[in-house]
């Protein structure tokens, strides 16, 4: 059934005018996939259907409106196109006679899947389920919308990579709230900068989670694997997923942030071909860049099992050898000098909380003391004190008056704040920096796009017109701009790998890291690319570029003088012996 409705089923804003939306630029006569539900469509008589967001094997993601609280929600459905179909303009699905089986056993593993996230609605860092219902033979889950970026357009935005410094500072409660899920059963295994986001208040949250035949090979529904993210068994399917394969997906996470190069595609590796996170980045703390190399571990026994283990390792403070401590790691003289510097500030630290405690313990001896020896009135005095008060209180209050009792408002109307402020115009102007500015007076929500007009991270649009007087506190829609979206490869002669690295993810280009071995380039410089310098890259379709990264060829073998000479004899041989063709 279809809602009659002015909201926009792009971003489902008010929308009172005909045409394209000023905000986000969605028309109602936009074409729609047959095998998904229309815009505007009506659920559960309560949700509103908006377009397609995502979709893969499982299903599809829309942007939806929840009437009942007024506000946006995202929708998926299940609805994995293997298995099932819908004609055009129909809600209603039909599934294939010959898989109606395998169909109620995933859905029931989706809606399982659902439920069990939805007990989890305290946990702030995981996007929250609101409603799991049945209607049109199949199930749908309704989601909080966040407000907020993926992971890989915040890179984008910070120069391509995160330090260790700020790792810290936001991943924590992702790795909290990971630790939870597995303890309820439930693993993830699409970990990615896809799947977290950065929400408007600098916090992450975990999303897209999907049955596991959606997120593995050689299963009956398409599987949505996300390179380079996705742990080795989930190609194979030799071995079970489990709380080891989010590891993989957490460690290829923090790999990305901290060098700004994607790790090499895990059906595409061998057990040497990952280059080590410190030797991109020589500021990674070495028990951070080990411990994420063993989350990355293709074999599911040499990785690190659970995400509390992982954790351990990451924050494990580097061993040293000095007089006593134990450890393999020398102490440089200026670490020795900086550790003894410590060990006497924490002793003089100690020192002072002794002393200061001794005197707390004296003056409370000698104030006990002192209230032992103050003489306490008799009960003869007490009751006279009462009976002086008793009388003072009596002689001094004044008659009590009838009063009529003051008439009470049912309802008192909020007072608007007063609309003082003249909106400026935000083109042209830094998002980052405009945000910055005017914290507390504004809350801007963007919307990235493409454009050729305007340089990333500027803004150009906003759904308030300059000059009008607004109130402070007010929400503004912007649109941000990604920056064009057909970029030049840029030139990598003679350029190590983190520096053109960075410049690949100034640009938004899409990139996965091979190693080529070759003795034209030093080895740690790039060799080449997929692409000729000064090619057209679609960083809008995601376009990926394969950077090789020269490693020096192994040296071959020095043929003896000996062999040398005998050499014609033995090829001759083997040329009448393997082909058959006489030799003279």
């Amino acid at each position: 059934m279809l809602k009659d409705t002015s909201l926009c089923m792009g971003c489902m804003c008010d929308k009172t005018y005909d045409g394209p939306c000023k905000l986000c630029g969605y028309s109602d006569d936009t074409p729609c996939i047959p095998s998904y539900l229309r815009p505007k469509t009506f659920l559960n008589e309560r949700y509103i259907i908006g377009k397609v967001i995502s979709y893969n094997g499982e299903g599809a993601v829309y942007i939806g409106f929840d009437t009942a609280t007024g506000t946006k929600v995202t929708i998926k459905e299940f609805m994995p196109d293997t298995l099932c179909t819908r004609k055009k303009g129909e809600d209603e699905i039909t599934v294939n006679s010959d898989m109606m089986p395998l169909y109620k056993t995933y859905l029931s593993e989706f809606v399982d899947l659902n439920k069990t996230l939805m007990k989890s609605r305290g946990m702030t860092h995981l996007q929250t389920v609101l409603d799991v219902f049945a209607e049109n033979n199949t199930a749908y889950v309704v989601f909080e919308f966040i407000s907020g970026i993926p992971l890989s357009t915040y890179l984008a935005n910070s120069s391509g990579e995160l330090t260790w410094e700020q790792i810290k500072e936001l991943f924590p409660p992702i790795f909290t709230t990971l630790s939870l899920v597995h303890a309820a059963g439930v693993i993830h295994r699409g970990i990615s900068l896809s799947t977290i986001y950065v929400t408007d208040k600098l916090e992450l949250k975990l999303t897209g989670f999907s049955i596991s035949a959606a997120r593995t090979t050689n299963t009956e529904i398409a599987c949505e694997i996300f390179g380079g993210y996705a742990a080795p068994e989930q190609y194979t399917n030799d071995d079970w997923n489990g709380t080891w394969t989010d590891v993989y997906g957490i460690a290829a996470v923090l790999y990305r942030c901290l060098t700004g190069c994607t790790p090499t595609e895990a059906i595409a590796r061998t057990g040497t071909s990952l280059i080590e996170p410190m030797m991109i980045n020589r500021n990674i703390p070495s028990t951070v860049s080990k411990a994420i190399m063993r989350g990355l571990n293709l074999s599911t026994d040499g990785r690190i099992r659970t995400i509390t283990e992982f954790v351990d390792k990451l924050f494990e403070q580097p061993k040293y050898v000095g007089i006593d401590r134990g450890g393999d790691t020398p102490l440089t003289k200026q670490q020795a000098k900086k550790l003894k510097k410590q060990k006497k500030e924490r002793a003089k630290t100690i020192a002072a909380l002794v002393f200061a405690g001794i005197v707390l313990i004296a003056f409370a001896i000698v104030f006990s003391w002192a209230l032992k020896q103050t003489p306490q009135p008799n009960d003869s005095s007490s009751d006279i004190l009462t009976e002086e008060a008793t009388t003072s209180v009596t002689t001094t209050t004044p008659p009590i008056v009838q009063t009529e009792e003051p008439t009470v408002p049912e309802t008192i109307e909020p007072v608007a704040p007063e609309a003082n402020i003249s909106l400026p115009d935000f083109t042209n102007r830094p998002y980052d920096s405009t945000v910055a500015r005017y914290e507390g007076t504004f809350t801007f929500t963007p919307t990235y796009e493409y454009t050729d007009e305007y340089e990333a991270g500027v803004m150009y649009g906003q759904n308030i017109e300059e000059g009008t007087m607004v109130a402070a506190g007010l929400t503004i829609e912007v649109k941000v701009s990604k920056g064009p979206s057909l970029v030049k490869l840029p030139d990598y002669k003679d350029v190590k790998v983190d520096k053109y690295v960075l410049e690949l993810n100034k640009l938004n280009i899409k990139y996965r890291m091979e190693n080529l071995e070759t003795n034209d380039v030093k080895p740690g410089m790039i060799a080449m690319c997929s692409k000729d310098v000064g090619d057209l890259v679609n960083v809008e379709e995601s376009e990926e570029i394969i950077v090789y990264v020269a490693v020096a060829k192994p040296k071959e073998p020095t043929v003896e003088a000996e062999s040398t000479a005998e050499a014609p004899e033995s090829s001759a041989q083997t040329a009448e012996a393997g082909s058959g063709i006489p030799v003279e």
